[in-house]
């Protein structure tokens, strides 16, 4: 219990702790076996533990930056315990009173979309819970009334979910009990008080969806989980109270104070919310302060009594303190970090907390005057603080240019390896250049300048913001784009265009479009994943709104630069979305009634062809409740059926389905890979089963073409199953490359530009030079026919462009493979009958391979 007599009015620096150096991403305190330790997880995938001083030991840091607790311990578990994408969340078994010490544990979410269970005192891995198909943000304890029973643990998701899990069984083996459905993309979790011995209680929040110019529906729903009597091991879960859209942004984080009996939420439009526990309605909204109001991305319940507070982090990189034991509350404290703060916890009872920011370090603030960090820390501290404001709205200072090396001198400075970037000076400016092996010179790249708040160029168009965007895509890789804007603009007109012209997912426009007009000026997201999780045991996790942006601060002068091109690599996936409507879907179902009763064997049941069709038709044609629909494998199987065991002449149209289908981001989850890997190889079985007359052939053809393109966008499961197939695909891209119809010609350009991109993007797996080169040889058989219109010719040109691109060996054995075949002289001779896009196209490829 902290002496009021030496608590001062405002929270001050008492402990930094550095992790690995990677953004620290969430945090939690947890009862190792002799003293009390703090766990943070971090972007790079690795825990760190760092010891702290007894509760009598003074925490302060000294001069030289060190604490009073023991030294940091990188991965305490081992090599295994090594993440693959980012922790965020963290959870510790230690706020459970009725937990004996050799059970203690703690929990990780993570952005791969699985949760691991690690021992509490050993540190070492004991178990991976799988369920989620997307990235888990949000996690919290549930606790029962009666403490003989055990609790559950509750996960929030991107995929819309929050799951029950029952991970205190006697025989080690976790079980989902339970998920809890239909919420608007991203959930944060926080467990209530429980209502009986038989109904424990959890509040969820979602991020919301897109609605016109707006992000509406994002909804606090308070539930009741009851123990299911029917011995099936689920509970039954029921909301018994809901509040919608009385935040104007994306909810972020959501936690409970028992002491308060009230849910905390906080939000995009930069306000917490004060709720009751028992019907989630508002009872006071706490407002950052100033006129710009930041995203909220974590918040959390400190002290008791006169000193209790509400602690928020936020995006552009500060702390925000709100009084709430005293009367007179007035402004909010406001404490500045160097970069994004993720994640805020409380440290213990005393109204200390802990603040996980992204320059790597994890701080300890109190008011406690004798705990406050020496003058020396304090000022290295704030320095960092003032450094980064500064970085992130100036390009690089007069004096740091001063330092670079003058370009006219850059025959002096040798490159070590091709590629190799150099900043120099020139006419008073920081400029980047690149080194040529081959011609043994330094080649100008362009001017280095700020990010985030600085006007710039564009495409060769000036703006009032150009922003960094990174959007996630299959197998881990980034791709780091920009966006232009102007003030004035509509923000959602600007979002528009840039998903045109990089052929993004339209379920990202409201995010994109949210940012520009929140955030202007800052450091940008990563779209599709990236949320801030948050921690303490009965406090939800922040899981970002519509994906999650991911907010990083950027440095002054990036020394990563690379060659880029306006076309290549494909970024992204094509897709055949047509028909994906009521009308259009019954049209495919009747057609499948009809053939249903001509077929001799494998007739569809009744329930196959009525109640579960109708059933998967309905789902699929509610194209805006993708985010929350679910496809079960029953709804699935007829389709199986049909392309499995059907002949070519009544399957095509359980194709034309499994064409929509797979675009369901349910339907194509990472769990049934298995399923698209036999209807995708049933479908090419049947189009290689036409021989030669696939080229004269229509229907078959150009729907497995369309089907192949459609499984890389669908889901990790149907693209994962493209990625087994991948030399089927190619073969039969062959076969079908010479049809004498424009319709398959279109279906063959896209289903090899979406293989192509697949191949970029999947640098988690190795694929050899020799699949590459299938590309290039089915772009051969593309030009070599003269067949192909001018949109199909531009997509097998870029296909080619984008597997000459392949990271690493393969690409540069592809480069070299397509120099000796003077693949150079085939790609200009048929650019020239295409129009201005494919001649840009080719000189692009011709860059390359001259490189």
């Amino acid at each position: 219990m902290a002496n009021d007599n030496d608590l001062t009015d405002e929270y001050v620096l008492s402990t930094q702790l550095l992790s690995d150096g990677e953004p620290a991403r969430c945090a939690t305190i947890h009862s190792g076996k002799k003293n009390l330790e703090l766990l943070s997880g971090s972007q790079g995938g690795i825990i760190s533990k760092f010891i702290l001083p007894d509760s009598n030991e003074s925490q302060k840091q000294g001069s030289d930056g060190s604490s009073s607790g023991g030294g940091l311990e990188i991965q305490p578990g081992g090599a295994n315990t090594r993440h693959p994408h980012q922790i965020t969340a963290i959870l510790s078994s230690s706020s459970l009173n009725n937990l004996p010490t050799e059970s203690s544990i703690y929990v990780t979410g993570c952005k791969d979309g699985k949760i691991r269970i690690m021992d509490g005192n050993t540190n070492e891995l004991k178990e991976v819970l799988e369920g989620h198909s997307n990235a888990v943000t949000s996690l919290s304890w549930i606790l029962p009334q009666n403490e003989s029973a055990k609790p559950w643990l509750v996960s929030g998701s991107w995929d819309g979910t929050a799951k029950i899990w029952d991970i205190f069984q006697n025989n080690n083996s976790s079980t989902c009990i339970g998920t809890l459905a239909g919420h608007e993309n991203t959930v944060s979790v926080a467990g209530l008080p429980a209502e009986s011995e038989s109904i424990r209680k959890v509040v969820t929040v979602s991020a919301g969806i897109a609605e016109g110019n707006s992000i509406r529906g994002h909804t606090v729903r308070i539930w009741t989980l009851s123990d299911n009597t029917y011995g099936n091991n689920e509970v039954a879960s029921k909301i018994v109270a809901q509040v919608s859209n009385d935040h104007s942004g994306p909810m972020r984080d959501v936690c409970y104070d028992a002491e308060t009996h009230c849910i905390y939420t906080c939000s995009n439009d930069g306000t917490v919310k004060i709720r009751s526990a028992e019907d989630g309605k508002c009872i006071e909204t706490l407002v950052y302060p100033g006129y710009d109001q930041p995203m909220l991305l974590s918040v959390c319940v400190v002290g008791n009594g006169v000193t209790k507070a509400v602690v928020v982090g936020t995006e552009d990189g500060n702390v925000a303190i709100f009084s709430i034991g005293q009367q007179n509350q007035g402004d909010a404290q406001v404490i500045g970090h160097p970069g994004c703060v993720w994640n805020v916890i409380p440290l213990d009872s005393s109204g200390d907390f802990v603040s996980s920011c992204h320059d790597g370090n994890i701080r300890i603030f109190t008011r406690r005057a004798s705990l406050a960090a020496s003058p020396e820390v304090l000022k290295a501290f704030n320095d960092a603080v003032t450094e980064a404001k500064a970085v992130r709205s100036t390009g690089p200072s007069a004096e740091e240019i001063a330092k670079l090396p003058k370009w006219e001198m850059n025959a002096l400075t040798q490159g070590r390896s091709e590629g190799q970037v150099q900043v120099f000076q020139k006419d008073g400016k920081a400029i980047a250049a690149q080194w040529s092996a081959s011609s043994g010179t330094w080649i100008e790249v362009g001017e280095v300048t700020g990010t985030n708040e600085n006007a710039g160029t564009l495409n060769g168009k000036q703006y009032d913001h150009v922003l960094p965007i990174e959007v996630d895509v299959p197998g881990g890789g980034v791709q780091k784009l920009q966006i232009g804007y102007n003030n004035g603009e509509n923000p959602f007109v600007a979002a528009q265009q840039f998903i045109d012209e990089h052929m993004l997912d339209q379920n990202y426009l409201a995010q994109i479009a949210d940012y520009i007009r929140q955030r202007a000026g800052q450091s940008g997201p990563t779209i599709g994943m990236g949320g801030a999780g948050s921690t303490a045991a009965t406090n939800g996790g922040g899981g970002g709104g519509m994906g999650a942006p991911n907010y990083a601060s950027e440095p002054a002068v990036p020394m990563d630069i690379t060659p880029t091109y306006d076309y290549l690599p494909m970024k992204g996936y094509k897709t055949f979305e047509t028909g994906i409507d009521k009308k259009g879907l019954s049209k495919v179902v009747q057609k499948i009634h009809e053939f249903n009763d001509s077929v001799t064997s494998n007739q569809l049941s009744t329930g196959e062809s009525g109640e579960a069709l109708d059933s998967l038709v309905n789902t699929l044609s509610v194209t805006n409740r993708y985010h929350s629909s679910t496809i079960s494998l029953a709804e699935l199987a007829p389709l199986h059926t049909m392309i499995c065991q059907w002949d070519a002449t009544h399957a095509f149209p359980a194709i034309d389905l499994a064409r929509i289908a797979v675009l369901h981001p349910d339907a194509a989850k990472s769990e049934r890979r298995a399923y698209w890997e036999e209807i995708l190889g049933g479908a090419l079985d049947m189009c290689m089963g036409l021989g030669d007359a696939a080229a004269t052939e229509v229907a078959v053809p150009m729907l497995t073409m369309r089907l192949i393109a459609n499984c890389y966008k669908g889901g990790p499961g149907s693209a994962g199953a493209a990625g087994i197939l991948v030399d089927k695909i190619l073969d039969c891209a062959e076969k079908c490359a010479a049809s004498s119809n424009k319709n398959v010609r279109l279906s063959v350009a896209t289903a090899i530009l979406n293989t192509s991109s697949y191949l970029h993007a999947s640098s988690t797996t190795t694929f050899p030079p020799s699949v590459a080169m299938r590309v290039v040889d089915v772009v051969g058989t593309i030009a070599g026919c003269g067949k192909y219109e001018t949109e199909a010719m531009v997509r097998s040109l870029v296909a080619l462009g984008t597997v000459l691109l392949l990271p690493g060996g393969c690409g540069s054995e592809v480069k070299k493979l397509a120099k000796e075949r003077s693949i150079g002289s085939m790609v200009q001779r048929v650019a020239g009958g295409h129009g201005e896009m494919a001649g840009a196209v080719s000189k692009e490829i011709m860059s390359i391979l001259s490189s």
